[in-house]
C-alpha cells in the first residue's frame, strides 16, 4: 500500500494552521555535547534557531506520529511491520515532549486554541499575514 491510501483529516493539518497563527521568531539556541571521535575532541555546540521553528519540531513530530499510527491501522500493519511502527511514534512524542516541556510549550493547550479560533472565526480563525501581525502587537 502507499501514503496515497492513508485518508487524509482535519487532524493532519491543525499543527501547521497552529504554528502559522502562533509562531514566534524571537531567537533561541540550542546547545548540545558533541562527543568527538577518535580524532576529535569533545566540545560544545550550538544551533541557532528561533522560537517558532522549535514548535515546528514539536509539532512535526506529534503529527508524523499520528500518521506513523494511522499507517498501521490503514495498512493494517501486524506483527514486525506494526511494532516498528508503533516504537517510532512512540519515540517522536518522547522527542517532542521533551522539547515542548523544556520550551514551556502545551501541545494540547495550543491545539485546542486553534481549534476555538477555527470554530469562531470560520476556517483557521484569521489569515495568515493579519495574524502575523496581530502577534505582534
Amino acid at each position: 500500500m502507499s501514503v496515497k491510501n492513508i485518508p487524509y483529516t482535519e487532524s493532519t493539518t491543525e499543527t501547521v494552521e497552529m504554528t502559522e497563527l502562533d509562531g514566534m521568531e524571537h531567537g533561541a539556541v540550542l546547545r548540545y555535547m558533541d562527543l568527538g571521535g577518535p580524532d576529535k575532541p569533545c566540545s560544545t555546540r550550538e544551533i541557532k534557531t528561533t522560537i517558532g521553528d522549535l514548535y515546528v519540531i514539536v509539532n512535526a513530530l506529534r503529527d508524523y506520529a499520528n500518521l506513523l499510527e494511522s499507517a498501521v491501522s490503514a495498512w493494517r500493519l501486524t506483527g514486525y511491520h506494526e511494532a516498528t511502527y508503533q516504537i517510532h511514534a512512540e519515540r517522536c512524542r518522547k522527542i517532542s515532549g521533551r522539547y515542548a516541556d523544556a520550551m514551556g510549550y502545551d501541545y494540547d493547550k495550543a491545539l485546542a486554541r486553534c481549534r476555538k479560533r477555527r470554530t469562531r472565526d470560520g476556517d483557521t480563525g484569521v489569515d495568515g499575514l493579519e495574524a502575523l501581525v496581530h502577534n505582534k502587537r
